[in-house]
């Protein structure tokens, strides 16, 4: 079990940084400059400009399948 579960894992990610809105949709931009295009989430427009963290599967070079978001707290 523990190959199954080692690959189950492979292609999970948690990724922190401000959600934008870019020409290919709503994303997570990181301090390092990165940026993580979100798949299955819509956010609200309010939503844009915070910082997040997200969690969920890599689906492409720069895209992330999410799973769970949420809004980080001042």
């Amino acid at each position: 079990m523990d190959g199954i579960q080692l690959d189950m894992n492979a292609n999970r990610k948690r990724i922190s940084g401000r959600l934008e809105h870019l020409p290919r949709g709503a994303a997570i931009v990181t301090d390092a400059g990165d940026h993580w295009v979100l798949e299955d989430y819509e956010p609200s427009n309010d939503d844009f400009g915070f910082e997040v963290t997200a969690e969920g599967i890599v689906v492409g070079f720069d895209r992330l399948r999410v799973e769970w978001l949420g809004q980080a707290t001042v």
